[in-house]
């Protein structure tokens, strides 16, 4: 039940976030636009986009878990600048596609901070 009620949690803050965000994106826009112009913002989501890389291959490479918050860290990371790029240039599928993703990365960090095992482990890492 612990999960079913992250996922719900999630699902229903990345609604809400989303439904606002949609609903005042000409605002949005223009205020991304004027505080840090097309470079900056381009900038954003070329770091976005390396750092999913970055995640997929240290898994791929097994230097990460597909199930350790760290793995899905950097891919909530990533997947935010990718998002932000992709509506600052009104590109609303991958908009969707960004937001389920971190959606499914910050239920796997919540999870991943609750898995006892997890934590024993980052505990040997840290020392």
């Amino acid at each position: 039940m612990k999960g079913k009620g992250i996922v719900i949690g999630v699902m229903v803050v990345f609604s809400g976030l989303s439904y606002l965000g949609y609903k005042r994106a000409t605002d949005l826009r223009k205020y991304l636009d004027k505080t840090y112009g097309r470079k900056k913002m381009d900038a954003v989501g070329y770091a976005g986009g390396a750092l999913q890389l970055a995640a997929v291959t240290a898994v791929s490479r097994g230097w990460l878990s597909n199930t350790s918050a760290l793995y899905h860290g950097i891919s909530l990371i990533g997947s935010t600048g990718l998002l932000l790029t992709a509506f600052y240039h009104e590109a609303m599928a991958p908009v969707l596609v960004n937001v389920i993703w971190m959606g499914m990365n910050t239920v796997g960090i919540f999870e991943g901070i609750s898995n006892m095992q997890a934590l024993a482990e980052m505990s040997m890492v840290i020392g």
